[in-house]
């Protein structure tokens, strides 16, 4: 997952999700109150700061397939499993299975309790989690992912 982006295009952005990763909640939040345009896309739903950061870190090791990180952060905070991230309601095993693909990473979420149902992308483009390990270059694990 990048965390470096366009400071022209996306100001600050760089910053306020490096702010999540930290979990420096008062950054998040001094960031977020300078009205850029990117925020209403990283938080639709206006969720505390706190919860927030905890989403965008599952994202973020799921995707950077930081297995033992992505363990400890379940077990603190097992709800975060099936949280959306952005308006397109990115999924941690979203991130998991349409980048690295790895097993291991998908297993822990799976037996985290990720609902394999679920679909992510903007209303008018939605993708299954199969259809996202498929985007992914990932073929088997969209097989294993649909059950087939």
């Amino acid at each position: 997952m990048n965390l470096e982006f366009d400071e022209e295009q996306y100001p600050e952005l760089t910053a306020f999700r490096k702010a999540c990763l930290a979990g420096r909640y008062e950054e998040m939040k001094e960031i977020a109150g300078r009205g850029h345009s990117w925020y209403e896309n990283e938080n639709p739903d206006d969720t505390s700061m706190e919860r927030l950061a905890t989403i965008f870190q599952a994202q973020y090791h799921a995707n950077c397939g930081n297995l033992d990180e992505l363990q400890r952060l379940i077990l603190s905070a097992s709800w975060v499993v099936n949280e959306g991230w952005t308006a397109q309601g990115w999924l941690p095993i979203t991130q998991a299975a349409s980048t690295h693909g790895a097993r291991s990473v998908i297993d822990l979420l799976i037996e985290a309790g990720a609902d394999l149902s679920l679909m992510v992308g903007d209303e008018d483009d939605r993708a299954s989690i199969p259809d996202m390990a498929r985007a992914g270059g990932h073929p088997d694990l969209a097989i294993y992912l649909a059950g087939e």
